[in-house]
């Protein structure tokens, strides 16, 4: 009797484990548009999320598909890991990779809310930056962790909240309105502005990723709020993200 009820809990408590944590597997293709060019095919960006309990562990890896002399040839790998509070926090950042031929790497560290650690290789000039202050880096989040958090409709509460991001660098605010928000047959529409605060050269290229007129992320009209995609606009430039099924 003893060792049945001492297998009847242990079995119990390794439900318990399974039922706790949850991986999932993603992959999206990046596509970029130029003007009255059709789409081309650019990037794949392939990601796996680990939950257990309220902590989480997102790996992502980017590869440039196709040269394209209007978009920076990247290919790297990333790992955060934090906590989940409502939406995705991020504690440890860390994202490797190569831009042009040029090895580069971006770590951030969080404690209360605030960016305690910043490690960047190869270490930016900052006099030739625009001037980001430590308060503006309270309740920041990087970029990845902004992508994993909008691939869940009810993180942007309504398409009426704010993002601020914070890439180690250059630290932005992203804007939803729910005036901006559109619901057309299928589809559910937020659109958001990006609004650059510091970290940016005087007259520097803009990049997509980080400097867009405007956002786009496209949800299903369903029970789920599916995500169907991403797209960003920069003058004659748009980019688009969309999950390889």
């Amino acid at each position: 009797m003893k060792v049945i009820f001492t297998l009847t809990i242990y079995l119990l408590f390794f439900n318990n484990i399974l039922a706790d944590t949850a991986e999932v597997r993603r992959n999206f293709k990046v596509e970029a548009k130029l003007s009255l060019l059709p789409k081309i095919p650019i990037m794949n960006i392939d990601t796996i999320l680990n939950i257990t309990d309220n902590k989480y562990k997102y790996e992502f890896s980017i590869r440039t598909t196709n040269i394209v002399e209007f978009i920076n040839k990247v290919n790297g790998d990333g790992v955060i890991r934090g906590f989940i509070d409502k939406t995705y926090q991020p504690t440890h950042y860390i994202y490797k990779y190569k831009r042009n031929d040029k090895e580069k790497s971006v770590e951030i560290k969080y404690m209360d809310s605030k960016v305690e650690e910043i490690n960047l290789i190869p270490v930016p000039d900052k006099s030739k930056l625009t001037k980001v202050h430590d308060y503006m880096l309270v309740n920041t989040i990087d970029p990845s962790s902004f992508f994993l958090n909008i691939l869940d409709h009810k993180n942007i509460q309504g398409c009426n909240t704010v993002f601020k991001i914070f890439d180690g660098k250059r630290r932005y605010d992203i804007l939803f309105n729910s005036e901006n928000k559109v619901v057309l047959n299928d589809y559910i529409y937020c659109e958001a502005k990006q609004k650059k605060l510091g970290g940016y050269k005087i007259n520097e290229k803009d990049d997509v990723f980080a400097a867009s007129d405007y956002i786009k992320i496209i949800y299903k009209n369903n029970n789920k709020k599916d995500f169907h995609g991403y797209e960003a606009v920069n003058g004659s430039l748009k980019l688009f993200i969309s999950e390889i099924k």
